[in-house]
C-alpha cells in the first residue's frame, strides 16, 4: 500500500521536527501535534481517505495521536508541446488552456510535502505553527 509508506515518512518527518524542537528549546516543549498541513501532488495516485485512515492508525501512541491531517492539492506545472504555453493544472484535465492541445509535458506531481505543523506547547497550552518542513 503506497499510502502506508507515505504516511510513515510523513509521520517520521513530523516527529523528528518536534524532537529537534524539544531538544533545542526545552523551555517551550511541544506536548502534542494538533495538525499537519500537507500538499499532495495532483497525480500522486493516492486516495486521500486511505491516506487519512493510515495516518490515524500510524499516529496512535505518538505525539500526533488525534492530530488532524489537512491535505491540499499541489498544482502541476505544465508546458504545451503544441503551442509552447506554460501553465499550471489544478485538476486532472490534461488539455492546454491556450490551444486545447493534449500534448502536455510535465514533471513531478507525485509527492507529499509537509508544509506546516500546528502544535500545543507544555509551557503555554497555546497552539503554535511551525512551517517549512518537507517530507
Amino acid at each position: 500500500m503506497h499510502e502506508a509508506a507515505l504516511v510513515q515518512g510523513l509521520l517520521d518527518t513530523a516527529l523528528k521536527a518536534v524532537e529537534e524542537h524539544n531538544r533545542q528549546q526545552p523551555e517551550a516543549r511541544v506536548k502534542r501535534i494538533e495538525e499537519l498541513v500537507c500538499q499532495l501532488g495532483l497525480i500522486a495516485c493516492v486516495e486521500a481517505q486511505t491516506l487519512a485512515a493510515c495516518f490515524e492508525l500510524f499516529a496512535e501512541g505518538t505525539l500526533a495521536q488525534g492530530a488532524r491531517l489537512t491535505l491540499e492539492t499541489a498544482p502541476l506545472a505544465c508546458r504545451c508541446e503544441s503551442c509552447g504555453h506554460s501553465f499550471e493544472l489544478h485538476q486532472r484535465r490534461f488539455v492546454c488552456p491556450a490551444c486545447g492541445g493534449d500534448t502536455i509535458h510535465f514533471s513531478g506531481g507525485h509527492g507529499l510535502t509537509l508544509l506546516s505543523l500546528r502544535v500545543e506547547s507544555e509551557d503555554t497550552d497555546h497552539a503554535r505553527t511551525y512551517s517549512g518542513h518537507s517530507g
